[in-house]
């Protein structure tokens, strides 16, 4: 799919399939303007955890208890619950307008499945196998295990997914979390490359040991610093990509990250290790503190890439450092000659210091220094059992622009915590769109207003070894919207297409727009017909899928469809 995968023509045959002749020719003209305003009345939701210093939960708060700042400037809420497990409880002051109501005599099971969409929960268990020692990773799972039972209510969905410089998704989002355990099983007979990034530290550690100077020693440990900041930015791009995948998935998402990884600074430890070293090294000379040097390993703009990117897509990030209260295992036995204890703390805080940025920015929480991991996800449990869910209206510019939102308890009081996201991005409808388009193709969605449905025809081979997909995207003529113009009805929609293959490898997002001009008196022959729009895809020999979206013009209803394509001589 990259390097050209997925090539998309439109067919100038896209009209009304009841429509002949001189109709269709007029379909094709050049579309008048429409006259039309469109009034865009957006809410950003954002939200929140209030707790006390223990980490309880604080109920009863109401809307006036709160105040929120976009970019400096104080917002008026205007939406405002609190949700109390599987419930809202809605302020006197502001009524929520999602809840729903459950059909009298619906059993008890089935009523939690009947949730509001933005009460129903994604959970997504990042494993950074790159970083992991398995004993330390293995230690982990027997509590997130515990946390997949008892957590996951009808409704909610989890998925699991691994880095290990490459991301493999080992179960895609199911409401199941005995497959949630099963694989963490499975996960924990795996090797991890944890012990191999110890013991190639280690090694550095030798080399600057026996340098002959300290210019040598800090060559080693640049070298080294290198080589980590390479894996951090591959291990940086997995999450921003699996995140990116979750952009267009509703619901409160929350991704909890396990790692021992992602040093906000790489190698800092080796550096500190060398000034160590050089208060023993006499014939080293004077070659200055080898600290300034680490300071040109920098990756906080990295780590808080990561925490834009979730905040961005609505996500909460809830890391554990599984190393604990050992760190990176200096002091066991087969550690002749561990490092210094400030090395030693060096190393630990590398990692932590980052995950603990990555909760803080985007108001979930970190386990960091302890071995008990029960306890994280005890928190992890609680925050999503007890929040607030606040509200305001949106500016009337819809631009893909990061800003900064601050909330705050009124009086500042000091004997409570509050924890929400440090910025958002009000989307575009294109990138919001294609946002969605993506998701997707990896995760099974219900949203169709438009009630969409696409159709595909026989592969056709070409010449170069790819195969021509004829896909037909057919729009249920009732639900466009077409404003009257002189003798016309005109509308427009927009066409937004992907694909993936079998490994998960996708496409871009491509868009075609299209407008609609309907004469008066086909208006009414309109009713129970739809309009074929036909597109052409190339693609490479395999399964793959293909994933549509379809946004109107003037309403901004929209309609998505996957359907799978094989790609293969069929004749």
């Amino acid at each position: 799919m990259s390097g050209g995968f997925l090539i998309l023509k439109p067919i100038c045959r896209s009209v009304l399939v009841f429509w002949l002749g001189s109709t269709m020719a007029m379909a094709q003209e050049q579309p008048l303007p429409i006259l039309v305003e469109s009034v865009d009345v957006r809410v950003i939701n954002v939200d929140v955890v209030v707790t006390d210093r223990k980490g309880n939960a604080i109920p009863g708060l109401k809307i006036g208890d709160f105040e929120v700042y976009e970019n400096g400037r104080p917002m008026k809420l205007t939406n405002f619950y609190e949700v109390a497990g599987n419930r809202t409880i809605e302020s006197p002051q502001a009524p929520i307008q999602t809840k729903t109501q459950t059909p009298p005599g619906l059993p008890a099971a089935r009523q939690s499945e009947q949730l509001p969409e933005n009460l129903q929960r994604r959970i997504v268990f990042f494993i950074d196998n790159l970083s992991l020692h398995p004993f330390n990773r293995n230690k982990v799972f027997e509590s997130m295990k515990t946390f997949a039972r008892e957590s996951m209510r009808p409704g909610d969905e989890a998925m699991v997914a691994t880095w290990n410089r490459s991301t493999k998704i080992r179960v895609p989002f199911t409401k199941d979390h005995v497959n949630i355990q099963q694989a963490l099983e499975g996960i924990a007979g795996e090797s991890a490359f944890g012990v191999h990034n110890i013991s190639e530290r280690r090694q550095v550690e030798g080399q600057i040991r026996e340098a002959r100077t300290q210019s040598e020693a800090v060559g080693a440990a640049r070298q080294y610093a290198q080589s980590v900041e390479h894996d951090l930015r591959q291990s940086v791009a997995a999450v921003n990509g699996l995140m990116a995948t979750l952009a267009g998935v509703e619901g409160k998402k929350i991704l909890v990250m396990i790692s021992e990884g992602f040093p906000m600074q790489p190698g800092r430890e080796l550096f500190f290790f060398i000034d160590d070293i050089a208060k023993e090294k006499r014939n080293w000379g004077g070659g200055g503190s080898s600290l300034i040097e680490s300071m040109s390993f920098d990756a906080t703009h990295l780590i808080q890439s990561i925490a834009r990117t979730a905040n961005a897509n609505g996500i909460t990030l809830y890391t554990l450092h599984a190393g604990g209260l050992v760190g990176g295992n200096e002091m066991s036995a087969e550690n002749a000659k561990p490092l210094s204890f400030t090395a030693q703390q060096q190393a630990i805080s590398n990692s932590t210091d980052s995950l603990n940025l990555l909760a803080n920015m985007t108001g979930g929480k970190a386990t960091v220094g302890t071995n008990n991991f029960k306890m994280g996800f005890d928190q992890i449990q609680r925050d999503l059992n007890g929040y607030y869910s606040l509200g305001y209206r949106a500016g009337t510019e819809r631009v893909d622009r990061q800003r900064t939102v601050d909330v705050r308890l009124k009086n500042n009081n000091k004997k409570y915590i509050v924890r929400s996201r440090k910025s958002f991005v009000e989307k575009s409808v294109e990138t919001e769109m294609s946002d969605r388009v993506i998701a997707n193709l990896f995760y099974e969605g219900k949203a169709n207003d438009l009630k969409i449905f696409l159709t595909t025809k026989q592969p056709i081979p070409t010449e170069n070894g790819l195969f021509k997909i004829p896909v037909e995207v057919h729009i249920p003529m009732e639900n466009l919207s077409l404003i009257p113009q002189g003798e016309l009805h005109i509308g427009g929609f927009t066409v937004f297409v992907a694909a993936a293959d079998k490994n998960g490898d996708m496409s871009e997002v491509s868009r075609q727009n299209h407008r609609l001009k309907v004469p008066q008196a086909e208006m009414p022959k309109t009713s129970g017909k739809f309009y074929t729009y036909a597109l052409e895809l190339l693609m490479e020999k395999g399964r793959n899928k293909v994933s549509v979206g379809v946004v109107d013009e003037i309403s901004k209803m929209t309609g998505f469809q996957r359907t799978d394509i094989l790609a293969a001589d069929l004749r």
